[in-house]
């Protein structure tokens, strides 16, 4: 599949490339990102095609959007597609001298609020605006609305109670003025897409790691209620934080953790068939989740130019259906699970 294959949003008007970057980790999830390497790493991109590029505010406490500003604001506006995230608003710390960021290297030095009222969805999106320097952003992601960022169920559904009644009410504005194009959230963990098409009307979905050659169960249940609904998905951490990257290496991440002995057998299991068929396992993992229809893209992360360039090749990759099927014989996907080539 070519890069610049673009699927289509959900019922909306918006298509978009089947493969984008993700720039979480050029906020620096894992160390910190110099400037030259961002820079590069984002020129990298455009030269090869990429013409999707999805951040948030969270990411680098807003590093990662003026980055992904200084890269594309002189960018004719029409050539890509952005996408970004609310619910995260930002602020100086009352003691700046001693503020530390916490969760990311090379942060920049701001507090963040996790809200979803009317107010602070608006906020969160003109403030967005500023960041990147670009006046028009296509999709906005409701971000990180789940368990995970929250001390209990009730606090969690507190703010689901604000999103309904009004935070919600803002993006619908924003869609209806045509601000956006479409409206999604971001979830990390299963049981979301649920609870958020039992209470509103999404167009897309940004999952992040949980269709994956590792884990892929969710597509029978959340992703195939998503598709009746109309809306999408666009999967994000299609590497399992790294281990589908790096093989079952010593240090390989899952989960942004140390992969279990469970994880490591199965990586290395479909590290052997790749093996067999002469294919990048990388390459398997970027293309896997584009078989079902209901997924519109797929989007990773990089930290230089040389994982860009990597990235790009193993998408346009030709693999042979019996990779596809073997996996299947091996017992190491579902076996009703869509796959590439129909095998």
């Amino acid at each position: 599949m070519r890069t610049d294959t673009t699927r289509r949003v959900g019922q909306t008007n918006l298509h978009i490339p089947v493969l984008g970057l993700g720039t979480c980790p050029l906020g620096g999830v894992y160390e910190a990102i110099d400037e030259p390497t961002a820079r590069a790493t984002f020129e990298a991109a455009w030269n090869s095609g990429l013409r999707l590029y999805d951040t948030a505010p969270w990411y680098g406490l807003g590093q990662a959007e003026h980055r992904t500003g200084r890269a594309l604001y002189e960018k004719e506006r029409g050539s890509y597609v952005l996408t970004s995230k609310v619910g995260r608003l930002l602020s100086a710390p009352r003691d700046r001298a001693s503020f530390k960021p916490v969760n990311w290297a090379g942060a920049l030095p701001f507090e963040h609020h996790h809200v979803f009222t009317y107010d602070a969805i608006m906020r969160s999106y003109e403030d967005s605006l500023q960041r990147l320097g670009i006046n028009r952003i296509d999709a906005l992601y409701i971000h990180d609305l789940d368990s995970g960022y929250f001390r209990s169920e009730e606090e969690l559904n507190a703010r689901l109670g604000d999103l309904e009644k009004g935070g919600y009410r803002a993006l619908e504005e924003l869609k209806r003025s045509g601000e956006i194009k479409a409206i999604g959230a971001g979830v990390n963990e299963r049981g979301m897409i649920d609870r958020f098409l039992d209470r509103f009307d999404l167009d897309v979905f940004l999952v992040a790691s949980r269709y994956t050659l590792l884990e892929h169960d969710i597509y029978f249940d959340e992703a195939a209620r998503a598709g009746k609904r109309g809306a999408s998905l666009v999967v994000g951490g299609i590497f399992s934080s790294g281990i589908l990257a790096t093989g079952a290496v010593e240090g390989a991440k899952y989960e942004y953790g140390a992969a279990s002995p469970s994880i490591i057998e199965r990586v290395r299991n479909l590290t052997d068939v790749a093996r067999a068929h002469g294919v990048s396992l990388p390459a398997a993992a970027l293309q896997f989740p584009l078989a079902a229809q209901e997924v519109a893209s797929v989007v990773f992360g990089a930290v230089k130019p040389a994982e860009i360039e990597a990235n790009v090749e193993h998408f346009t990759d030709v693999i042979p259906a019996g990779f596809w099927s073997d996996l299947r014989a091996e017992g190491l996907v579902h076996p009703e699970i869509p796959l590439p080539a129909n095998a």
